[in-house]
């Protein structure tokens, strides 16, 4: 399934760009290293995503674009034939072959992934890696409009994870086996970022993922990501639900989200932002972050909330 539903997807993009159904974006790309946390982070330069639609803008709002997809954009119009998915090229991608994973049915992009939603989205990362090849995909959920969610139609989005980087993910999970947190192991945290963050490695044998664990891994990541929601609530009374999702076969990670963009700096964050893969707009925002990286780990915690790193789940009150 695997091969084919990749030729799938490559001649589906190509018809679709050489007919100018998918626009894509062209950008500039360039690694930089926070010296202060250690971390690798990939800046993208895209001023053309100014021309996209964003939340808040009316006329986007007025149409779901998921309820009757372009055929041109359309891969596969039953996923596994399980009745409950759509796969869909990204029609204002970065990276080529961007993909959407969209429930058939109108759900809220409000609401938790459900066991189906985590599995089939593992199941399209083994289908889609290639381990000879080095090629390996990202799949994440913006859950909510702090999230940097754009549409209300719950779905997920996948891309190719960019060549020779690392995210603070890999670093944290490196060497490390599956587990999954409870009242006495705690998911793991990189105490050098400012920001909190829950993250589990999954296990090397794919044949030991099936939806029992990767829900019983996800809820105890959700459970920990709620509370920051209700120990705000006196201080914030108006904070809005949200938070990234971010899965590869390797990993799972949870990141809590009090808001989509910087009051300091003009820039907006989806899940992708919290693996370290910085999406900009404005040549003058482009220009601050690469002369000084660490503005990257001060904005994720504007958009976010205080790292927990060392605190034990008794002192999250849940």
């Amino acid at each position: 399934m695997g091969i084919e539903l990749r030729e799938t997807i490559a001649s589906t993009y190509a018809k679709s760009i050489e007919s100018g159904d998918v626009h894509f974006f062209q950008s500039d790309s360039k690694k930089v290293k926070d010296p202060t946390t250690g971390s690798q982070y990939l800046i993208t330069h895209a001023p053309s995503l100014l021309r996209k639609p964003e939340r808040g803008d009316e006329e986007a709002e007025k149409r779901n674009p998921f309820a009757e997809p372009e055929p041109q954009l359309t891969v596969s119009e039953d996923l596994y034939g399980l009745g409950e998915y759509k796969l869909l090229l990204n029609k204002f991608p970065v990276v080529p072959k961007h993909l959407l994973l969209v429930t058939r049915q109108f759900k809220p992009q409000t609401s938790a992934l459900s066991p189906q939603d985590l599995l089939t989205a593992y199941r399209l990362l083994q289908d889609l890696d290639d381990d000879d090849e080095m090629v390996r995909n990202l799949v994440f959920y913006n859950c909510g409009a702090p999230s940097g969610s754009s549409q209300d139609h719950k779905h997920l989005q996948v891309f190719q994870w960019p060549e020779k980087f690392l995210a603070f993910q890999d670093r944290l999970c490196s060497g490390k086996e599956h587990f999954i947190p409870d009242m006495r192991s705690e998911p793991l945290q990189d105490p050098k970022l400012s920001f909190a963050h829950f993250v589990v490695p999954l296990p090397e044998d794919p044949d030991t993922v099936d939806e029992e664990l990767l829900a019983m891994t996800f809820v105890s990541l959700l459970q920990r990501t709620l509370t920051f929601f209700q120990d705000w609530s006196n201080e914030a009374p108006k904070l809005e639900t949200g938070y990234n999702v971010l899965m590869t076969r390797q990993w799972l990670c949870l990141v809590p989200r009090s808001r989509s963009k910087s009051a300091e700096l003009d820039i907006g964050f989806n899940a992708t932002g919290y693996a370290g893969l910085v999406l900009v707009k404005h040549e003058d925002v482009w220009g601050k972050i690469l002369q000084e990286p660490h503005i990257v780990d001060r904005l994720m915690l504007e958009c976010g909330f205080p790292n927990t790193s060392g605190q034990s789940s008794v002192e999250y009150d849940y």
